[in-house]
């Protein structure tokens, strides 16, 4: 027995001499910076000085430890290794599973590489990760079986001169908030020349609005920080390993190569069947590994363009003269709803230990030219096929869960089952059991969902040899599921990884009952910020000739103050108003309580509103005398630049009322034109803040 003793303390002696502990030392600063080519900002977060931080190597089985300290003066820190495999404590995520690390803090993490493949590490404090704290990280496994000469890491990320505090600011104000920096208002005539108006009408009857691609219009997109890296020198006959990271906040790209299709061989860090694509369309925080041999002479674009059409950003591969990528049309903003990515029922599959996957498919030493059947013109993750069975076994208890994926783009609320994070924050789950998640998504927006600490199997056309991924796009109107073997017990969060997103609502924590946090991250996780539901604010100040009207809405997810006071030509210039609280039942129903005040005669108020097809707002209101209110409103926008709004207002026994405009509008807060009331005409201006 002593024997037996000694050589297992002998062997893992060994072991832990074979482990090489890789150290780094990251430093977190605010500084200024121009990335946009047209402003310098005084707001962008760097981690040793750059953005993006700087790549991180491993191999499989080193030991990682790295020292981040909090330079930044007035705001927290953290960082999270995003598709790494690790103890909980070490995941990242402030309040959760880590503590924060406060100005002047520093945070060692420790913890054993088991995997290899192509990840990146990004702050989940606030919205530091649009300000630039994100970087690469490149894990290299124990043998390499894939031959390649050179690596490339391209991180694609998204860049705004504005800071990203006031961007979720302005879209709380109004979903639609970019649209004209972008470009991108759909409108009756816009309709009418795209042959497009039924399907404008469709989306109006359904109160969808419209295809909804991004939300932020951006200054400029970048690869590894810049609009225009230089170019990679690759010789001809060399194999380039071409590590594509997403690391946007909002942004999805289409990635294409040259005029060549592109051979895919693993994501998010997992080798896939290598697969011919003329382009793929990549969610926010996915992962894709591309395999190109440098042909003679010729300098390849590898190009990234948004999945809205308003930017694109590229970087060269090779010697000699250029091969551009193909230019992709604008998208069609009148589309219907898209149904392509729909999941059907495919077999039950059944574990697998998440640090044993399969990193590594078969050699991929020549560069074969693929047949033409061979080739999908547009990869996703409903082509990939998993280099070797990935299904489980079927004896092991299973368990179901369905999210569903909604929210209200007017006023930026994001849900999952009909309740944000703060409303409803754990998912609980045993441990060893396979987990299977279906999202479906009734939004006009894709969803890239990401599960912490673990790799899923996406249940794919493939069956036993669906993909494993960490990260997953669930499109407009569609269903995905993925499941996973419950082996690695923790906290660990699921959400959107669309940054302003995960920020008001897409989110839970899905909690293991087996497991019990220590006690400090139990004091932490009483302080969540997830927990709280943020107050924010808009208002409108809109004079004329004929009237003069003030508004000031409140609100957070559910609850809303409003408050208005008009003046009109029409009263003498005596005032009328509303105090209304709103409570919001979903996106088309709210229950309304307060008083309004009408030629000097105040009354309290009860009702309820409904957002009608062909999205006509709607009060039905009745006083404390038992008179009845109706308030109709829409918006018809018959240009990108000019709308008319109509509100009508009856009272019984009272006198109703109307007001028609007609206004020029080219950003956001300001617009100007004709304003018709009952009674009168006027001019004048209306400023949104």
């Amino acid at each position: 027995m002593k024997n037996i003793i000694s050589f297992i303390f002998l062997f893992l002696m060994a072991l832990s001499a074979g482990a090489k502990t890789v150290r780094y030392e990251l430093v977190a600063t605010k500084g200024k910076i121009n990335l946009s080519g047209k402003k310098t900002v005084d707001f962008a977060l760097m981690i040793n000085g750059g953005i993006p931080a700087p790549t991180l190597e491993f191999t499989e089985g080193d030991d990682a430890e790295i020292v981040l300290k909090n330079n930044i003066p007035d705001d927290e820190l953290s960082v999270h290794w995003h598709g790494i495999l690790l103890d909980p404590s070490m995941d990242g995520v402030p309040y959760v599973n880590t503590p924060p690390i406060f100005p002047g803090e520093s945070f060692t993490f420790k913890f054993k590489i088991r995997q290899h493949g192509t990840y990146w590490y990004h702050s989940h404090t606030n919205v530091q990760e649009q300000k630039g704290l994100y970087g690469a990280i490149v894990i290299h496994p124990k043998e390499k079986k894939i031959k390649y000469d050179k690596d490339l890491v391209v991180v694609v990320s998204d860049w705004s001169d504005e800071n990203a505090s006031q961007i979720l600011k302005n879209l709380k104000k109004d979903g639609d908030y970019y649209l004209f920096k972008k470009n991108t208002m759909r409108s009756w005539w816009g309709a009418i020349k795209a042959d497009s108006l039924k399907s404008y009408l469709t989306n109006e009857w359904t109160r969808m609005g419209g295809m909804d691609f991004s939300d932020v219009g951006y200054d400029a997109f970048l690869i590894n920080g810049q609009r225009t890296p230089p170019s990679f020198m690759a010789h001809p006959g060399e194999k380039i390993r071409i590590r594509v990271i997403n690391a946007a906040a909002s942004s999805y790209f289409y990635v294409s190569l040259g005029n060549i299709p592109m051979k895919i061989i693993s994501m998010d860090g997992v080798d896939i069947k290598p697969t011919f694509a003329n382009d793929f369309l990549m969610g926010m925080a996915e992962t894709y590994d591309l395999l190109f041999e440098a042909p003679e002479h010729k300098n390849y674009e590898l190009k990234a363009t948004t999945q809205d059409g308003t930017g694109s950003t590229s970087i060269w591969i090779g010697m000699g003269p250029n091969v551009p990528a193909p230019i992709r049309p604008f998208p069609d903003m009148y589309a219907s709803m898209d149904h392509g990515s729909m999941n059907h029922n495919l077999p039950e599959q059944g574990p697998m230990d998440h640090g044993s996957m399969d990193h590594s498919s078969m050699d991929h030493g020549s560069m074969e030219q693929p047949s033409p059947q061979d080739i999908i013109p547009s990869f996703s993750v409903n082509d990939a096929e998993a280099s070797s069975k990935t299904e489980f076994l079927p004896h092991i208890p299973r368990h179901d869960v369905k999210l569903i994926l909604d929210g209200d783009m007017e006023r930026y609320v994001w849900h999952i089952n009909g309740k944000a994070i703060h409303q409803d924050t754990t998912i609980n789950i045993k441990e060893n059991e396979i987990i299977r998640f279906t999202f479906e998504n009734k939004t006009m927006m894709h969803h890239p969902m990401h599960l912490h600490g673990h790799f899923f199997r996406v249940i794919n056309k493939h069956g036993e040899r669906s993909p494993m991924k960490h990260t997953v796009d669930v499109a407009p109107h569609s269903s995905r599921t993925i499941e996973f073997y419950s082996n690695e017990p923790g906290d660990w969060m699921l959400h959107c990884h669309n940054l302003y997103h995960l920020k008001t609502g897409m989110a839970r924590v899905v909690k293991y009952s087996s497991f019990t946090p220590s006690q400090e991250i139990q004091e932490w996780q009483k302080q969540d910020p997830h927990l709280h539901d943020h107050v924010y604010y808009r208002g409108m100040f809109e004079a004329a000739t004929n009237h003069v009207q003030a508004q000031l809405n409140l609100m957070n997810t559910w609850d809303e103050i409003e408050l208005r006071y008009e003046t009109r030509e029409d009263f003498n210039w005596k005032g009328e108003g509303d105090l209304f609280y709103k409570r919001w039942f979903g996106r088309f129903t709210s229950l309304i309580a307060g008083g309004t005040l009408v030629e000097d005669e105040g009354a309290a108020v009860a009702g309820f509103g409904y957002l009608l097809p062909f999205l006509f707002e709607t009060h039905t209101l009745m006083d404390h005398e038992g008179r009845l209110r109706f308030d109709l409103e829409k918006r018809f926008q018959w240009t990108k630049t000019i709308y008319t709004d109509a509100e009508f207002t009856f009272r019984q026994k009272q006198e109703s009322e109307f007001e028609i405009s007609l206004m020029y509008q080219r950003q956001w807060d300001w617009s100007a034109g004709l304003m018709f009331t009952e009674h009168s005409a006027g001019i004048g201006a209306q400023y949104n803040f």
